[in-house]
Order: C-alpha cells, then sequence, then structure tokens
C-alpha cells in the first residue's frame, strides 16, 4: 500500500501526463510503481484482485491503452501474440524464450546497428531488437 506522500507523487505523475487521478487508475499506477515485468492484462487484473484492490477488465484495458499512449507503460506483443505491458521505459532490448514465453530484459547498444535513415529519408524514433531461444529452464528440461 502506498503512503500518502507516494500517493501524491503518483497523482501528479497522471496530472503530469494530463490524466485524472482515478482509484482505479491510482491503483494500476501503484502496481507499476511495485512490479517490473511485462504483464498482460490478465494477469494484471489477477494480481490486483488478490492485493485486494480489483480493477473492471473493461476499467482495466481502457486505462492500459491510455496509460500506453501516453507513455506511462510500453504495449508489446509477446510470445505468441499476447499483448503485454512492459513497465521498464529505459531503451532496452528482450530475450524471449520460444518454449515457455519468459521475457527478460537486456541492455544492446543498438547504436551500432546504423539505421539506415539517413538514406532512407527515415527519421528513426525508436527502436526495438527482440532475441529469441531458449531460456535456462527450458533447456534444462528438453
Amino acid at each position: 500500500m502506498t503512503t500518502p506522500a507516494s500517493t501524491a507523487m503518483l497523482q501528479n505523475l497522471l496530472e503530469d501526463h494530463g490524466l485524472r487521478a482515478t482509484q482505479p487508475r491510482l491503483r494500476l499506477l501503484e502496481f507499476f510503481a511495485l512490479t517490473r515485468g511485462h504483464f498482460t492484462p490478465e494477469e494484471i487484473s489477477e494480481q490486483l484482485r488478490e492485493q485486494g484492490q480489483p480493477i473492471s477488465i473493461a476499467t482495466l484495458y481502457q486505462n492500459l491503452k491510455t496509460f500506453s499512449d501516453r507513455g506511462l507503460v510500453k504495449e508489446m506483443i509477446g510470445h505468441g501474440g499476447e499483448v503485454r505491458y512492459d513497465t521498464n521505459l529505459d531503451p532496452h532490448s528482450h530475450l524471449v524464450c520460444l518454449n515457455c514465453g519468459q521475457l527478460t530484459d537486456i541492455h544492446l547498444d543498438l547504436q551500432e546497428l546504423h539505421p539506415p535513415s539517413q538514406a532512407s529519408g527515415w527519421l528513426i524514433t525508436q527502436a526495438r531488437v527482440d532475441l529469441q531461444g531458449l531460456c535456462p529452464g527450458c533447456q534444462k528440461r528438453n
């Protein structure tokens, strides 16, 4: 649970992104502040329910879209095509297990890729590189 000071910080963060500080948004933002990872909406809903802070599924989906649009979380497509929300907003890449779908953050120097922006006329605004393989757990099981 958050303290009054941390609740005020979460409220300010929402307001800085042009959002009203509703209870569902505060609960969701608190979840993201306390939990690192890559979560499906269903996983978020289940964890909030287990914490005694449920949010209706429609409200959850609406706020996840809003948070993604405003840059509070990153929406990504995980293994198998499911939508996941990444709480790590720093530039990073992922290791993706092709067997179990585990996602692990890694940091790569993407500047070495030398995107062909000048030659093609493209303005590169972001880069995403995911490396796929088998996680240590799946390697042991195979």
